[in-house]
């Protein structure tokens, strides 16, 4: 069950009115002021199943790019109210398709922690890394899968892949520079760790090692339904996909082999490993963003649409010749 509030001028009254019993839910009004300036405020109860649809057509109503107008959307615990619950009862005999499309406030309040580079994500990638490096160099499987589990890699991902559908410039590029940053951190350590440990050992070439030097279109296509995964995932109540899709993606390993290929000074190890990541990564992001584009993750206003689509369709066109050249790479045959 949740709470509408609208804020709103007189003359989009009548438009609030009839949109809100377009949806027969129970509504009241109230003057109010602000700045000395007459306000009209409207509280409505609606059953979650139409609530997001209600909150995306309200607030197209309204411009809340004035300070004074808005919409807010609370979720109640309960309501007693007999014709609420018959509302419900009613539109689920009838099952009622309603598309239960999440907000773009609850797609931002997922991302939000990895659109900007921070030390509590550089402390993270750090130990991914340090365990990878581990795990790979003593061959234990288990132990480069629980480095997969520790990377926060994917969000920022995920961050940019969003930021993109919606035409958010600065996250776009926030996004992108903490990827990066991360990314950066992971072969850092790799390579770093790998020196330190060859001034006391001989380091073997293990199979964990060797198995993230090889390249295929194949893995690009994987990766891009691992991105499809991971967007669905982010669209949905099933949250828990990302932690497969974490996982499937395998960023850390392959960046940190590259690592390890600098430290060797074997740069066939550090190309192959890093063309892999890269494939992984740029597969991910166009899978999620086809999600969003089929999805209709969009921002609201007919204003900030036409920039969120050119910045879809640069940013895909990028992402699709990146693909076609590491396609080529990976196909290139060894001399």
């Amino acid at each position: 069950m949740r709470k509408i509030e609208v804020i709103c001028y007189d003359q989009q009254s009548q438009s609030i009115e009839f949109t809100l019993k377009k949806y027969k839910i129970p509504f009241h009004s109230e003057l109010t002021m602000s700045d000395n300036q007459k306000l009209l405020r409207y509280t409505a109860i609606c059953p979650d199943s139409l609530a997001n649809g209600l909150t995306d057509e309200l607030n197209k109503i309204i411009d809340t790019r004035t300070k004074d107008l808005y919409v807010t959307s609370f979720v109640i615990e309960a309501t007693l109210s007999d014709y609420i619950s018959n509302y419900i009862k009613e539109l689920e005999t009838k099952q009622v398709k309603v598309k239960k499309k999440k907000l773009i406030e609850e797609y931002e309040s997922i991302i939000e922690p990895s659109v900007k580079f921070n030390r509590n994500l550089l402390f993270m990638i750090i130990i991914a890394a340090s365990v990878a490096v581990v795990g790979l160099f003593a061959n234990n499987a288990s132990l480069v899968i629980g480095a997969m589990l520790i990377s926060p890699l994917l969000g920022p991902l995920s961050a940019f892949s969003f930021s993109t559908a919606v035409g958010k410039t600065d996250k776009m590029f926030k996004s992108f520079i903490s990827g990066l940053a991360l990314l950066s951190a992971v072969i850092g350590t790799g390579a770093l760790l790998t020196l330190i440990a060859l001034q006391f050992t001989d380091l073997p070439l293990t199979n964990e090692i060797l198995s993230r030097t090889e390249m295929s279109p194949v893995f690009l296509a994987v990766a891009i339904a691992l991105g499809l995964a991971g967007g669905i995932a982010l669209s949905t109540n099933i949250p828990g996909i990302l932690v497969g899709v974490a996982i499937a993606a395998a960023l850390v390993p392959p960046a940190t082999v590259a690592g390890i290929g600098i430290a060797l000074w074997d740069f066939d190890i550090f190309f192959s490993a890093f063309t892999l990541t890269a494939a992984n990564i740029i597969g991910l992001v166009l899978g999620m963003m086809v999600v969003f584009f089929v999805g209709g993750v969009t921002p609201r206003k007919f204003y900030e649409k036409e920039k969120a689509q050119k910045h879809m369709i640069v940013t895909i066109s990028i992402f699709i010749g990146l693909s076609i050249l590491l396609g080529f790479l990976s196909l290139k045959p060894e001399i």
